[in-house]
């Protein structure tokens, strides 16, 4: 929360919210808001200046167009020409001849400033564009008001807070960013992020760790309180966004800073050692990856594979989704970069808060109870089997591992594998080159899938634990709410006896299991994960280093003990202190 009474414009302003990623950076504030409309008082012009008025427009279309470029190429070089095709749409907005034919009729009629015809005209087109059936059209009306608000600030003279186009290395301030803004961030500008809304576990933390950035969620009410350009320090260990800081503050952060630096670069001799506790138990940990450009970022932090391909992040922000081509290319470098462990490729988990730009599907009530993931694939066959048949091809005469989202029910898991099973034999058929085995799993992220796990694991061949959504639906708490933030506990013990029967499961049908939710990065959980007797834990990058110092500072056999004794505590706060009191004693600087 935000302190009550704002200080004087200029004087240190520490806003408090829930650490997200970790890390601290200084740089220059980016306050960015879908919400930049501008009022605009609607001037009275005289005929012979409609001329002039047209000039200015014309001049601020050019701008815009030049500006959308820019974006298009830089993103271009960082996420590939297909991923922003989205903006071949904005382009032709700002280039639209109707859209300028109907401001001069309406400077004509009404003989008023430009920059209020023109955003009129917009918003006109956007309502009527809303209104159309098509849901291609629909959705084409956020592109119209996008670049409507981009020209009236250059007819304005005004500079738009702008999230891809980011000038200088900021610090990003927003009221939330959705997954499909986070795909697009320059990577090399944006220092961290800072959102309004959000949690621990929402896609904004969760990318800001893939990408090895610092994040602060949850800080309330602060983007009135902040300006573009200010300076800033953010620090995604305590949680805090400090505007303003003074002197005193930047010695005090450089004194931490240094601290904790020295505890990384300790870690980094970590790098090629196994992930075995002091009595040899040893648990694969590998890593998360959300897009192409983070593969490089396994081998640095000692990872062994990838335990979790997310490949929604493909599908977003495109007019038209990927192709069979495509798909085969990227899979077969995500395979390759693995290389030689393994890389589990999960299915499109689309749905939620992860919807494709290009759908102009309806919102739903509760998304994230309705069609996503697993239920969007077996409803969409043509687009699944496309993506199957590309993973399949990602490593011809090898073996790939394939996993399902979102499973719900056995007859969910054994229809998904009869559409693998279709795509295999379609390969075959064809003489296209496919891997010669295939390995199926499924995510248990659903209290159904966990209480019903010995029907489904004759089907398959390894089980992945999603803990952020197993968390979220088995306490009905949102876990992009902030407003149930204290709801969602991992430690809960519904949800810590839910991950013990998925394993006693996998080791009476002999598969294996592992853990891709947030709760594997987090190293106060480390112990009990290692207690239930997981095989394997899949987490971004930047957290596999300091995982495999707790798991080879624990002892296999305690931590056994250890779970037997936190599943029958009461309740997860109390299950989180002990745990946290064992981290403590077994690795206090990873948790200082």
């Amino acid at each position: 929360m935000s302190e009550a009474a704002s200080p004087p414009r200029g004087a240190e302003l520490r806003l408090t919210g829930i650490p997200a990623s970790p890390g601290v950076v200084s740089g220059r504030l980016a306050v960015f808001s879908r919400e930049e409309e501008i009022r605009i008082h609607p001037t009275p012009i005289r005929e012979e200046q409609i001329e002039d008025e047209m000039r200015r427009l014309e001049a601020a279309l050019l701008k815009t167009r030049e500006q959308i470029q820019k974006i298009r190429e830089q993103l271009s070089h960082s996420l590939g020409e297909q991923q922003t095709d989205i903006f071949e749409a904005h382009l032709m907005v700002a280039a639209d001849s109707t859209i300028a034919g109907a401001v001069r009729r309406q400077l004509e009629m009404r003989k008023v400033c430009v920059e209020s015809v023109y955003q009129h005209v917009i918003r006109t087109y956007a309502q009527s564009m809303k209104e159309v059936e098509d849901p291609y059209l629909r959705e084409r009306a956020a592109d119209i008001l996008d670049v409507g608000r981009r020209v009236v600030h250059n007819l304005l003279g005004r500079k738009l807070a702008d999230l891809y186009a980011l000038d200088e290395p900021s610090v990003i301030l927003a009221h939330d960013l959705t997954p499909s803004d986070t795909a697009l961030l320059n990577r090399q500008l944006a220092l961290g992020f800072a959102t309004e809304a959000g949690s621990v576990t929402s896609h904004t933390a969760i990318m800001a760790r893939s990408l090895n950035i610092p994040a602060v969620v949850g800080l309330h009410e602060v983007l009135d309180q902040c300006e573009s350009g200010a300076p800033v320090i953010l620090d995604g260990y305590a949680g805090l966004l400090v505007v303003h800081p003074t002197e005193q503050t930047r010695y005090e952060y450089g004194q931490i800073e240094k601290r904790r630096h020295e505890v990384e670069v300790s870690l980094e001799a970590l790098r090629d050692t196994p992930g075995a506790t002091k009595d040899g138990r040893k648990i694969i940990l590998s890593a998360n990856v959300e897009l192409p450009e983070d593969l490089p970022l396994i081998a640095e932090s000692g990872a062994e594979g990838i335990g979790l391909y997310r490949t929604e992040f493909l599908f977003l922000n495109r007019v038209h989704f990927p192709g069979e081509e495509e798909q085969t290319n990227i899979y077969r470098q995500v395979v390759d970069t693995s290389r030689p462990h393994p890389a589990i490729i999960r299915t499109l988990d689309l749905g939620g808060d992860k919807l494709p730009t290009h759908l102009g599907l309806d919102p739903e009530q509760n998304p994230f109870l309705g069609w996503r993931a697993i239920r969007y694939c077996l409803e969409k066959p043509d687009v699944f089997k496309v993506q199957l048949r590309a993973i399949c091809r990602s490593n011809p005469g090898g073996k790939v591992r394939v996993m399902f989202p979102m499973i719900a029910t056995r007859e969910e898991l054994s229809s998904a594998l009869a559409i693998l099973g279709e795509a295999r034999e379609e390969l075959k058929a064809a003489g296209v080159p496919a891997a010669e085995v295939v390995e199926a799993g499924a995510m248990i992220e659903v209290p159904s899938a966990a209480l019903i796990v010995d029907h489904l694991a004759p089907l398959v061949q390894f089980f992945s634990i999603g803990t952020n959504d197993l968390t979220q639906y088995t306490l009905a708490a949102d876990r992009t709410n902030e407003r149930v933030a204290s709801l969602y506990q991992p430690t809960h013990p519904a949800v810590l006896s839910l991950i013990r029967m998925v394993v006693a499961a996998a080791r009476r049908h002999d598969i294996w299991v592992g853990v891709c939710g947030e709760m594997a990065a987090d190293v106060v959980m480390t112990p009990i994960l290692v207690g239930l007797g997981v095989d394997e834990m899949s987490m971004g990058s930047v957290a596999v280093p300091r995982v495999k110092k707790a798991v080879q500072s624990l002892h296999y056999g305690e931590c056994q003990k250890l779970s037997s004794e936190l599943l029958s505590m009461d309740s997860g706060e109390q299950i989180r202190q002990r745990l946290q009191q064992v981290a403590q004693g077994a690795y206090p600087e990873l948790v200082g």
